[in-house]
This record gives structure tokens, C-alpha cells and sequence, in this order.
């Protein structure tokens, strides 16, 4: 913290002291929080937990409540349903969580509103609104208005309830008194098991060995290399011909009724693209900016479809990464491959080719490829060179550095 109590960014790496005694094996960061897996296996998770993200919780009398508090430092869950689980990796969504374990379990854990959790859940007692802030602005008018209708209803129960009477010595009225005991306390303690992990068992019986967390949806991978999204379907992004939500896990019917395998993938922002085991690209959700590799027009793609590199099909992808407005593709070789673009000092979101390029309609919204960089080669990071003086003049005479001057000491019995 600053004087101000303002927390610093940081616009360097920095070492999490927290984590030192740890051997991690798995990092993933959200909209505003991150999470850590260990090698045996325990999930540390800190930032904001206002919507049961971090999974935390307490347990009285064998009752858990879930606890939103914001975490500053790493913090191991230890209650919910992974406590005694082996967790092989974690990945982080705007407002929730998934856990993928040893066995082939998926837990979820946040705000579950839009079907991201994949399973049925109890809403949020307290604040129901402030969880979907930010959230629905661009959601069809439907289920916008399903959102705002559930958030009033949660909010108008939490309104209801008796309120917490204690001594009034600030000068303020009870009744303002009570509405801030309300959102202190209660707002950050909260019944629902959106806050912390709980098993998607509508995946009983698949072993699930990867999974994705999105914007508003999720992808989980089993070991049969099929493909399963759930979440809101906006721009197509769960990749079922439709842009219908779904509350539970479904197979990806495109990968496999034509037997394509897949093997790495990656949710986005309204976006989804996957990597099949020979090395295809596959994009479906918004392509608004080339975001997702398959042209710049303004539309939707609700089926995944094939991206082309610009190389005639000689590199093979191994990975993918979406985002909100751009996506990456990792090849074997190393290369690096963008699709879309982030706005940066005033300038638009979407693909910037350079000049020579800008009017080529092949290439406007396809892949690029980037320059300098191969993800196999490592370079040392540059570091400041100082100067060092041997000698330093002082009117007519020429005095030694104090090395020097140490490594003469000997010689004249000093």
C-alpha cells in the first residue's frame, strides 16, 4: 500500500513471497483474481472475491458459508469439496473458477448466473446486482432482463431481512446504521454455493483432463479429446449452431461427428478457438477485428471452423489463447500467430497490418504472424551497464580506486 492506502501497479513481474515454500505447477489469472496449484496438488487463490471466485469459505456447526472477502496474499482453500482433492489445474474466468482434479472432476466455483458453473446452484443471499455489474450490457434483451429480474429479487430478499441492531454513537441514523452493517458484514458472507467449489456432476462418468474459463462461458476437454461448453451462448461461442445459453455441459457435435480430436483450446471473451490433434485451428464466437482469425466483418460464428495460417498449411498449431478482442496461436515450430488487435493510445480495437498490407482483403481479419519472436527461443533480459571508474584526477595527482588501494595493502605491510 502507498501512504494513501492505494495498492501499486506493477508493471514488471515481481516475485510472490507468499508462494515461496511452494513447487507450483499451474497458474492461471481472471478478470480480478488468480489462482495457483501446487505439486501436491492444493489451490491457492487472492484478489477479488466478491462473487465467491477465490472459493474460500468458513464452516460452523457443519453449515459452510462461502466468504467474499477481497484476499492480498495467496490463500489455500480449504473447505468446500476440494479440500481432499488432488487439483491438476486451474483456470480463471471474469467471475469464476474451474478446478480440474486428478480423477477427472470439474468443480466450479463464482458466479454461476449465465450457466457458467455447469451445474445447478443457490443464488447469492446478499448483492445479487453488484456480482452482474459489468456483465450484461451487450447480452440478448432476453436473458439481460432474466439477469436484472433475478439480481431484484435476491436484492429485495436481502432488503427484508431484520436488521443487525447495534449501538449508535456516529451521529448517522439507524436506519442508514443498517444498510452499512448490511453491506460490510452480510455482503461478505454469503450461504450460496457459488462461492465456494462444488462438483459438476452432470460429468459423471467422463474424465475430464483440461478445462477453460471465459468471459460468460466454459469448455471442458475429456480424455477422449472431446470438447463439452456451457455458459452463455452470445455470438455463437459455444460453438452449438445457436447462440442459446446453456446451464450444463454439452459436447461440441462439429468436432465430434467428423472425429476430430482435440487437444488444447481456449474461452475468450465471447470467443472460442481449439487446436485438433494434427495441428488444425479452430475459431467460433464473434469475429468483429479479425478477432478469432476468420475475416473482420461484424458477425457471429455459432459452428467452429477451420483458420488458416498464412504459410500454405506448413505450420502445425499446438496452442491457442483467446482474449476479449484478439486471440494467439502457438505453432510447433515456436512461431507466434495474432489474430485481432488491442487499441492502444486512442486507436481502435481490431487487427493493424501494416500499411502494405492494409488494403489486402485476403489477408484483413486472418492470422498474422509475428515478427522477432519464437516462443522456444529464450533471450537474456537486457540489463543497465555501469561504468566504472579506474581513476579519478584531483589537481596533480591521481588516487587508486579503493580495490586498488585493498590489493596493494599487502606489498607495503598495511
Amino acid at each position: 500500500f502507498t501512504a494513501e492506502g492505494v495498492l501499486h501497479d506493477e508493471f514488471r513481474p515481481k516475485y510472490i513471497d507468499a508462494l515461496a515454500r511452494e513447487r507450483i505447477v499451474c497458474v492461471s489469472a481472471g478478470e480480478l483474481h488468480s489462482a495457483a496449484v501446487n505439486a501436491d496438488g492444493d489451490v491457492y487463490t487472492w484478489g477479488e472475491g466478491f462473487c465467491g471466485q477465490l472459493g474460500h469459505s468458513t464452516v460452523d456447526s457443519g453449515n459452510i458459508c462461502g466468504d467474499k472477502r477481497p484476499q492480498m496474499l495467496p490463500k489455500q482453500i480449504e473447505h468446500g469439496g476440494i479440500e481432499d482433492e488432488v487439483i491438476t489445474s486451474v483456470s480463471c474466468g471474469a467471475r469464476h473458477t474451474l478446478f480440474v482434479t486428478e480423477d477427472g472432476e470439474v468443480f466450479s466455483t463464482g458466479l454461476g448466473h449465465f450457466g457458467v458453473l455447469g451445474r445447478s446452484y443457490t443464488p447469492f443471499e446478499y448483492d445479487a446486482a453488484a456480482a452482474l455489474g459489468g456483465m450484461v450490457e451487450d447480452l440478448p434483451e432476453e436473458e439481460a432482463a432474466e439477469a436484472a429480474e433475478a439480481a431484484a429479487v435476491a436484492d429485495a430478499a436481502a432488503a427484508a431481512a431484520p436488521a443487525v441492531q447495534a449501538e449508535n454513537n456516529t451521529g448517522i441514523s439507524d436506519e442508514t446504521r443498517a444498510h452499512l452493517d448490511l453491506l460490510a458484514n452480510l455482503t461478505l458472507d454469503d450461504p450460496s454455493d457459488q462461492c465456494y467449489p462444488v462438483v459438476i456432476d452432470s460429468l459423471e462418468g467422463v474424465k475430464i483432463i483440461g478445462a477453460s474459463a471465459g468471459h460468460r462461458h466454459s469448455m471442458v476437454l475429456d480424455d477422449k479429446g472431446r470438447l463439452y461448453s456451457f455458459g452463455t451462448g452470445t455470438g455463437g461461442c459455444l460453438g452449438h449452431g445457436d447462440c442459446l445459453k446453456q446451464s450444463f455441459p454439452v459436447m461440441i457435435q462439429e468436432f465430434a461427428q467428423n472425429d476430430i480430436s482435440i487437444i488444447n483450446f481456449s474461452a475468450g471473451v465471447d470467443i472460442s478457438m481449439a487446436v485438433s490433434s494434427t495441428g488444425g485451428v479452430y475459431s467460433w464466437g464473434k469475429t468483429d477485428g479479425g478477432r478469432i482469425g476468420l475475416g473482420n466483418a461484424k458477425t457471429s460464428v455459432s459452428i467452429p471452423r477451420r483458420v488458416a495460417l498464412p504459410d500454405d498449411g506448413s505450420t502445425k498449431a499446438v496452442d491457442v489463447d483467446c482474449s476479449y478482442v484478439h486471440s494467439l496461436i502457438v505453432g510447433l515450430d515456436g512461431s507466434v500467430y495474432q489474430c485481432g488487435g488491442v487499441g492502444i493510445d486512442g486507436a481502435d480495437d481490431g487487427q493493424n497490418l501494416d500499411d502494405e498490407f492494409a488494403a489486402d482483403d485476403e489477408r484483413a481479419g486472418r492470422p498474422v504472424k509475428l515478427r522477432g519472436f519464437n516462443i522456444w527461443h529464450r533471450c537474456a533480459e537486457p540489463k543497465p551497464q555501469k561504468s566504472t571508474e579506474r581513476w579519478k584526477k584531483y589537481g596533480s595527482y591521481e588516487v587508486k580506486g579503493r580495490a586498488n588501494m585493498m590489493g596493494e595493502a599487502e606489498k607495503w605491510g598495511t
